[in-house]
């Protein structure tokens, strides 16, 4: 046998293991896949456990504990629905509400120059509001004893409304006024509502109803002169109203001037006819009209209707030369017995020049019956 090459103990590298031996002799390295195995002879029996001899943490499940687990697990119980889907407001969950704004909608402000109405709160007196002020338009009332703004509201959402004087006071003067920034002030014309002839005004010395109509963005009643009593005033704002400015004429007293008409007046698109013969024609015989003139222009059409107990033929001829010549701008055939209609639209320069006529060529058989008209129409 060749001998092994000798080798340096440097070039190893150290190694440890443990082995044991398997059931056919072979050996075995311990290994995470091949534990060492151990082998428990004699009788080990039970071994207690406890908190002594193996400590548990604070607050493990034990049998001192067991009692106060199930209790919470009850209660927790008792605070479920018994099934799923909707239930009555007494068999459902109660849920507290944030009781304030910035917990039901985070980084909400509300806008500047509005107050909450009387008698709101929260969220659900903002949303009544705006339903009243989109619905039912404004109702706000005031009552001085000085000389003082009465009532004073914001115009926007509105086109007018009505200022409601329930007390005047004595002799004191109410003036109606109205702005864009709350500061300077114009008169509000207003009317009374229940005259049938009253002009607009700026000011009530009376009790009354007195209507406006205004874009401006406030509008106020105040007492410009006051002398004693109460002056109350009941403001009442509309999203629609009627105009209300300007001058009645139901009473009879006002005026907006007078008319006069001279001349002659002119019957317009009346139409005009005439009847042109009524006398029978002999064989081959010819009817010729007068020529008629559309001298003011207010006629569109020229018509013609001719019936003969004989054949013949009706024509509507056209002369732009006073007369002097014509030509058939129409024509139709009439059976015997029977009758025809013509009608031409006029054209041409208006005025005399321009004339129109009827025509009618009987036929070869003397007529016992025969009718021709014409006329003028607008239509």
């Amino acid at each position: 046998m060749p001998n092994p090459p000798v080798t340096f103990p440097a070039l190893f590298t150290p190694a440890n293991a443990v082995a044991f031996s398997n059931v056919d002799g072979t050996a075995q390295t311990v290994s995470a896949a091949a534990p060492l195995p151990v082998a428990i002879s004699g009788s080990v029996g039970t071994q207690a456990i406890s908190a002594v001899s193996l400590p548990l943490p604070t607050g493990a499940a034990s049998a001192a504990n067991q009692a106060t687990v199930m209790a919470s697990l009850s209660a927790i119980s008792g605070q479920l629905p018994t099934n799923l889907g909707p239930k009555t407001s007494a068999a459902s969950l109660s849920v507290g509400m944030a009781n304030d704004i910035a917990n039901l909608e985070p980084a909400a402000a509300a806008i500047t120059g509005t107050t909450m109405p009387t008698g709101g709160t929260g969220l659900t007196g903002w949303l009544s509001a705006i339903y009243r002020s989109c619905s039912e338009g404004s109702t706000i009332s005031g009552s001085v004893t000085s000389a003082t703004t009465v009532v004073s509201s914001s115009n926007n959402l509105y086109m007018g409304g009505s200022f409601h004087v329930t007390s005047a006071g004595t002799t004191c003067t109410i003036t109606y006024e109205q702005s864009n920034d709350g500061t300077n002030w114009v008169t509000l014309p207003v009317i009374n509502a229940a005259s049938t002839s009253a002009s607009p005004g700026g000011t009530s010395t009376s009790a009354g109803i007195y209507t406006y109509v205004s874009s401006a963005a406030f509008v106020r009643a105040r007492v410009s002169t006051y002398t004693s009593g109460t002056v109350s005033v009941v403001l009442s704002q509309k999203q629609q109203v009627a105009p209300s400015t300007g001058v009645s004429l139901a009473g009879g007293a006002a005026g907006i001037g007078s008319v006069t008409v001279s001349g002659t007046a002119t019957v317009v698109n009346a139409g005009t006819g005439f009847t042109d013969s009524t006398t029978v024609l002999a064989a081959s015989a010819t009817f010729t009209g007068t020529g008629r003139a559309n001298s003011a222009g207010q006629f569109a059409f020229f018509n013609t209707t001719a019936f003969a107990d004989q054949a013949g033929t009706l024509f509507i001829d056209q002369s732009l030369d006073t007369g002097a010549t014509y030509q058939a701008i129409a024509s139709q055939a009439v059976a015997a017995g029977g009758a025809a209609n013509l009608s031409v639209r006029m054209c041409g320069a208006v005025g005399t020049a321009t004339l129109y006529r009827v025509r009618y060529v009987n036929g070869a058989t003397l007529q016992a019956t025969f009718r021709l008209s014409s006329s003028f129409s607008a239509s």
